[in-house]
């Protein structure tokens, strides 16, 4: 039982490594055997017709070499550290890969934009859906998101993880949060800690202008949430222009709170 555990262990190791399951399969086999023919190989693997594609497949990625043993080809197994040196190969190719789309995202965002132009939208419902939205919205990379938020706390059950999880977290990537929020304890409580949590709060009145749920708006993107009474769903939209009108108009209306705090 052992064994079979190490062995199934040592499988999946070498389908991570990208390694399909029949190749991770046929290369442990040649580990257990020391090297062998293909016949004895067909008969051991029970691969009767892939068996001579998968052995060249490995040879190609350095894992087997041959050898003419009697007359007869062997198939002889690559040391294990020969996977390490794979493994350091993946990642000088990912790195040298990240590198270059780097290099290229910008222009090729732009020809997207230029091409496409249509705004991408995405619907999430549930919590998990709002989870993946709130991940996108503080996740690193922005300098600052703008937003409307509701009257009330959210629904109980999401209320606790955006006040233990998300706030640090948007704290934690120094994401600077400006939010206009109906005038209440709870938001006069909150804009106490402005500096603290990387906040600029407007509040507004809550009789002339309630908000039963609420969007964010950053970078290229603009999210739309439903969570206060129970339902879960969200929008997320990602048009540049879009976007950015819903900045302008987020900006007109904090302009228009701080000259109105100015003439009383």
């Amino acid at each position: 039982m052992f064994m079979n555990e190490q062995k199934g262990l040592r499988i999946q190791m070498l389908v991570s490594l990208g390694l399909s399951q029949k190749e991770a399969e046929i290369y442990d086999l040649l580990l257990e055997q020391g090297g062998t023919t293909g016949g004895e190989i067909e008969k051991l693997s029970r691969q009767k017709k892939n068996t001579y594609v998968l052995l060249k497949s490995l040879q190609r990625k350095q894992l087997l070499t041959t050898a003419i043993k009697e007359g007869k080809r062997y198939y002889v197994p690559a040391p294990p550290d020969q996977l390490l040196l794979a493994i350091k190969e993946q990642k000088r190719a990912i790195v040298q890969s990240q590198g270059l789309l780097e290099q290229m995202l910008p222009e090729m965002q732009k020809t997207y934009n230029d091409t496409v132009g249509r705004p991408v939208v995405r619907y999430f419902s549930g919590i998990t859906g709002l989870r993946t939205v709130f991940d996108e919205v503080y996740s690193e990379g922005k300098p600052e998101v703008l937003s409307c938020v509701g009257n009330e706390s959210p629904d109980p059950r999401f209320h606790e993880e955006i006040v233990n999880k998300y706030k640090p977290l948007r704290v934690k990537n120094n994401i600077f949060a400006r939010t206009i929020s109906p005038d209440s304890a709870r938001a006069r409580e909150l804009k106490e800690t402005e500096v603290a949590d990387l906040k600029e709060k407007f509040l507004v009145d809550p009789a002339k202008y309630p908000m039963p749920a609420e969007f964010d708006s950053w970078d290229d993107k603009i999210a739309l949430m439903s969570f206060a009474k129970g339902d879960f769903s969200a929008v997320l939209i990602q048009h540049p222009d879009l976007a950015a009108t819903m900045q302008s108009l987020l900006r007109l209306a904090m302009d228009g709170v701080k000259n109105q705090k100015k003439q009383k």
